[in-house]
């Protein structure tokens, strides 16, 4: 449990108790970026439709609770390797800052975060996700320019490049309304930030 703040409490609190009873709580968060024939792109997970909160919706590549005496290098790197079978190391991950997420999804179901937020450069797309079953059902490739167009209202879909659990690959199209709702521009902030990135810009990258 964490305070207002965002301080450690000592408490220790099950998930589901946190989100019925609104407690304060850390996450990890990482969005993988990657350059090809010129284009950044990004990739976003698609939830699994048996979680209980924005189940079905599109987030950032990698999510998770910090477990009891977790933090982002220990809690980062278990829930990339869970989540997309991915090995990585601390020092590849970029860090964008703190993400304070208050949001109600249904009567006694909100979610109250500190999210320490990343971006995590690559070479290329990997090809070879494992995705956790329960968790994740797909990654969804999006072009960054096509994505800021959406998240900024210019257009009102946009077509990428779905890949399932299985494999199995084809072209969707998303709105707005298919992502994990938020106030605060969040989608939009982030693919800004990794686009700056991708196109150089390495000075005070913070959400």
């Amino acid at each position: 449990m964490l305070d207002r703040a965002g301080r450690k409490t000592g408490a220790i609190i099950g998930r589901d108790d946190a989100h019925a009873t609104r407690v304060w709580h850390g996450a990890f968060h990482c969005l993988m970026i990657y350059r090809r024939e010129g284009r950044g792109y990004v990739l976003f997970q698609k939830r699994s439709t048996e979680k209980k909160i924005a189940a079905g919706k599109f987030d950032v590549s990698v999510g998770g609770h910090y477990s009891a005496g977790e933090d982002a290098r220990s809690a980062g790197l278990r829930e990339i390797s869970e989540e997309l079978g991915l090995t990585i190391a601390f020092p590849d991950l970029v860090p964008l800052g703190r993400r304070v997420f208050e949001y109600s999804f249904a009567p006694g179901i909100s979610e109250n975060e500190f999210q320490d937020v990343f971006l995590l450069p690559l070479e290329r797309r990997p090809e070879a996700l494992i995705l956790q079953a329960g968790e994740v059902d797909a990654v969804f490739e999006m072009d960054i320019e096509k994505g800021l167009e959406l998240f900024s209202g210019t257009i009102t879909s946009a077509t990428g490049r779905l890949t399932g659990i299985n494999g199995a690959d084809a072209p969707v199209s998303v709105t707005i309304a298919d992502f994990v709702p938020c106030e605060d521009q969040y989608y939009r902030k982030l693919l800004q930030l990794a686009r700056r990135y991708l196109e150089g810009d390495r000075e005070a990258l913070a959400i």
